[in-house]
């Protein structure tokens, strides 16, 4: 490795007695001396000098290469020593007992290599002569060691490097990738033939002696590269563009508890076609480094293809310093996590890494998010999971950077001057509102506020809920094709229809689809990477399961997901799909897509590629309702398909106490029958073991000119199910569980003289009058009227009540409004009055009324009847005669009415 040259500017020649030769390093600096023409041969040898430094890691001196060379460096703190004669590397590690040398305070080196004979036994080691090689921090602290086999000479004919290196990473055996920070005083090197003072050598201007950069020859103080922190994952620094083409080099150390977050990205330019394309020519390269589960990974294209490596063999998110070191040539390289180094070879022919962008620390900005062409491989930076920790001590290709005011030059938002971690609890005052679920970060709380129907950061903010009702949908057309390899999704549904799709990403070239549907009352995954969909609705091989969570593995070898659209409610892109999911009807709310809350920005017009028919709000679902404006109106349509299960749905609207909702017969006895008997629900089926009924269990008849919601289901264990609103029985049945059904399903009534052929446990002789809507046969949602094979009397669309309700006023006289669908008729029977509305008088002239008597009744027996009956009579105002004590005797023009001992005489 040349050292390179540059006019020099001596100091005064040295004052005569003693004096101490010092420099001043700063990073970039460093002096070397030539050995071309006086190569080093020797068998014992010695190197003393005194550092002071704030940093931890850096080189102060090495001469050699290939497999022959010494090293010393600092690295964390402690001084290490590396020496390979060809046989294989020693080394030497010298920490203080308390602290780190990088004190700012001076500390005196001494390394020596002494011949000695080994005391080995057996003839094997006899008259085997090895090298002692000693070295000593501060005359104290030693540390001894042997060389390996038969190799004994240094030989050097290189460069002796003296605080740094043109390029420290690619330095054999070198333990640090960057150069000196701090003061070396009296580097001196000596063997059995002769000595080289290196300090002074570089002050007096040798001819041999070359120096790089701004050195200084006297102390000065070099500051400490302060930590940073990143407070939030919204938190980044620019650095300039990184210049690595062909070698390069990154080291830095972190600190964090968090188990994910983008720490370095830079990328090239994309070529070739368009960005919907999965084409491999359009692949540009980049560069990254990122944790994910507490792991450390370096990710590597140099457009020929890409490599992800796990570069920690344990977790690094334990909130201790971890340091890595990073050094690439060519296709080849190497990462190193805390001394644990873990070579790697890029993929394909090239040997070029070609990056663009700036190389951002700490996460992406956030317009660059949608503007840059992420790679897929990069999960944080899809994931929006930005790094949440300290990092120090960054260099590049041997350069520090000062991340403490590239900061302040950005005017970065969220980045702290320093690291320190909180040992107080960040929980522990439950900052998370409505439910959310805290767990700690770095000096910060995380608040999940998923399943909350919360968003924000202490879950304060309500999420944004719409509403669907069959035919409705939200849209998002992404800008530009998305390439994807982790999806972090997250929504809140409520339904009661059993099937519907809540959200799909599709494109517009492609099968590749992620989505979410409701099957059969079921909660299931469908992903599809360029292959055969994957369909995940249930324990299989490859997927863990843990109480509700569940994850597992996909076959094929494609891991990409390419999309351009994210569709909930209706999938509009149907392509490349061959069964479409049902439409959704119901409520969704807090999507979140890879943190972006989609719902939310279309609701307050931060994205303008939004389309949207679905309501806003939480709104009473009514999906195309229809009217059977007569008893006699019903509608046929093709059979129930309900064989092995069946999941119904419906809503409805009535006044009407009784009529036929649904019915279908089939082979042998099965049939199925839904009706309204006395404004409650029945359920009545057969599958061939005899009919049974279930009743539903409101409390209050359903006839009240509200809508309520039905859902009748049947699974494979022939668990039968019936929900009236919030209200559920179940009924378990035995023997046959197959339900063979035939002919036409009747809706909202049958012809006049089907009802008397009606199986038994059936009730209803007359058709619904009413309204109905939402309908939902098995996950099919049927146009009522379009589809019907048949349509008798008067069944039309929309839902038109009474024209005229029950009021106080609607009847005169205390006569009770009944309200019926196309009217209220008035029930004059309490009252002494007739007509339409109770306001004919029947008994002119004399006063009629009605008395309430509460007595027990005596039957011809003498026994006493059902007390505290109530009697109704009605009487004229004629004179009441008391017979006797406890008696009451009622006269009226009927005859004369006696009862027995009196509870309570009203007479």
């Amino acid at each position: 490795m040349p050292c390179p040259t540059q006019p020099l500017r001596f100091p005064t020649p040295r004052h005569p007695g003693k004096e101490e030769f010092v420099a001043t390093f700063k990073g970039n600096e460093f002096f070397c001396y030539d050995l071309s023409h006086n190569p080093i041969q020797s068998s014992t040898d010695e190197i003393t000098l005194a550092f002071r430094t704030l940093q931890r890691n850096g080189l102060m001196l090495h001469t050699g290469k290939s497999a022959d060379y010494v090293n010393l460096s600092l690295k964390s703190g402690a001084v290490w020593l590396v020496i390979n004669l060809g046989s294989g590397a020693f080394e030497a590690l010298v920490e203080p007992v308390n602290g780190k040398f990088n004190d700012n305070a001076w500390h005196d080196v001494r390394v020596t290599r002494n011949l000695r004979q080994h005391a080995g036994i057996g003839h094997a080691m006899v008259n085997k002569l090895h090298y002692l090689v000693t070295i000593s921090v501060d005359g104290i602290l030693t540390t001894t060691g042997y060389t390996q086999e038969d190799y004994t000479m240094l030989g050097s004919d290189d460069f002796f490097y003296i605080g740094g290196s043109p390029n420290t990473a690619d330095l054999p055996g070198s333990p640090v990738s960057n150069n000196f920070m701090g003061c070396l005083k009296d580097v001196v090197y000596k063997n059995n033939d002769f000595k080289l003072e290196l300090s002074r050598l570089a002050k007096e201007g040798d001819p041999k002696m070359k120096l790089q950069g701004d050195l200084s020859f006297r102390c000065e103080d070099v500051a400490a590269l302060d930590p940073v922190t990143f407070e939030s994952p919204e938190a980044f620094v620019a650095l300039p563009r990184w210049s690595a083409k062909r070698t390069g080099s990154i080291s830095l150390d972190f600190r964090t508890t968090e188990p994910n977050g983008l720490l370095l990205f830079s990328q090239g330019r994309r070529a070739g076609a368009g960005a919907g394309s999965h084409s491999s020519a359009q692949r540009a390269d980049y560069f990254a480094m990122e944790l994910l589960d507490g792991y450390l990974y370096l990710l590597l294209d140099m457009g020929s293809g890409g490599i992800k490596l796990r570069a920690s063999s344990r977790k690094v998110n334990d909130g201790e310093w971890c340091h890595v070191d990073f050094q690439r040539d060519g296709r080849k390289g190497s990462i190193s996590v805390n001394s644990r180094s873990t070579p790697f070879l890029a993929t394909g022919e090239s040997e070029i890494l070609d990056l663009e962008s700036e190389l951002y620390l700490g996460g992406l900005p956030e317009g660059g998010r949608v503007d840059l062409p992420l790679p897929p491989e990069v999960w944080t930076a899809a994931l929006r999971a930005g790094y949440v920790g300290c990092v120090r001590d960054l260099f590049i290709d041997g350069r520090s950077r000062d991340l403490r005011g590239l900061a302040e030059a950005q005017g970065a938002v969220g980045i702290a001057p320093f690291c320190s971690r909180e040992t107080l609890k960040q929980c522990a005052s439950a900052p998370c509102r409505n439910g959310g679920i805290c767990r700690e970060g770095w000096n910060r709380f995380v608040c999940d506020c998923v399943g909350t129907g919360f968003l924000g950061r202490v879950c304060e903010r309500e999420a944004t809920v719409l509403s669907y009702d069959g035919s409705m949908y939200m849209k998002i057309m992404l800008p530009n094709a998305m390439h994807t390899e982790a999806e972090d999704v997250s929504l809140r549904f409520m339904s009661q229809r059993a099937y519907g799709l809540m959200m799909a990403t599709t494109s517009r070239e492609s099968a590749d689809t992620l989505r979410l549907e409701l099957d059969g009352g079921q909660m299931k995954l469908t992903v599809n990477l360029g292959n055969h969909p994957a369909p995940c609705s249930g324990p299989f091989p490859g997927v863990q399961r843990r109480g509700r969570s569940m994850s597992g593995q996909m076959a094929g070898a494609h891991t990409r997901l390419e999309f351009h659209n994210i569709e909930t409610g209706i999938m509009t892109e149907r392509r490349f799909i061959s069964v479409v999911p049902s439409n959704f009807i119901g409520h969704l709310s807090g999507l979140v897509f890879n943190g972006q809350p989609y719902m939310d920005q279309c609701k307050d017009g931060d994205i303008t590629y939004c389309e949207l028919n679905a309501r806003f709000g939480l709104r009473a679902i009514v999906a195309d309702p229809v009217t059977f404006k007569s008893r006699s109106s019903y509608l046929a349509l093709a059979t129930l398909q309900a064989y092995a299960s069946m999941h119904l749905f419906f809503q409805f609207k009535t006044t009407a106490p009784d009529g036929l909702l649904l019915f279908n017969s089939g082979n042998g006895n099965d049939f199925i029958v839904i009706e309204l008997v006395k404004g409650y629900i029945h359920y009545v089926f057969d599958l061939g073991n005899g009919p049974s009924l279930m009743k539903g269990n409101s409390d209050k008849p359903v006839n009240d000119n509200q809508w309520h919601n039905v859902v009748v289901s049947r699974d494979p264990g022939n668990v039968h199910t019936l929900k009236i609103d919030s209200r559920t029985v179940t009924q378990h049945s035995n023997g046959a569980r197959n339900l063979d059904l035939k002919g036409e399903l009747y809706i909202g009534g049958l012809s006049k003289n089907m009802f008397g052929n009606l199986p038994k446990l059936v009730a209803s002789r007359d058709g619904f009058q009413g309204c109905l809507a939402s309908v939902d046969l098995n996950g099919r949602l049927p146009d009522l009227i379009a589809d019907a094979l048949h349509r008798i009397g008067q069944v039309e669309r929309g839902c038109d009540g009474p024209s005229t309700t029950c009021t106080e006023e609607s009847c005169a006289n205390q006569g009770v409004c009944l309200q019926q669908w196309d009217g209220f008729t008035c029930d004059c029977t309490m009252t002494s009055y007739g007509g339409p509305v109770c306001n004919d008088r029947e008994y002119p002239g004399v006063g009629v009324g009605v008395v309430p008597v509460r007595a027990q009744l005596r039957g011809l027996s003498g026994r006493r009847g059902s007390p505290k009956a109530m009697l109704l009579a009605s009487f004229l105002s004629l004179p009441v005669t008391r017979a006797q004590e406890g008696c009451c005797w009622l006269l009226s023009t009927l005859g004369v009415l006696s009862f027995g001992p009196v509870q309570d005489c009203c007479c």
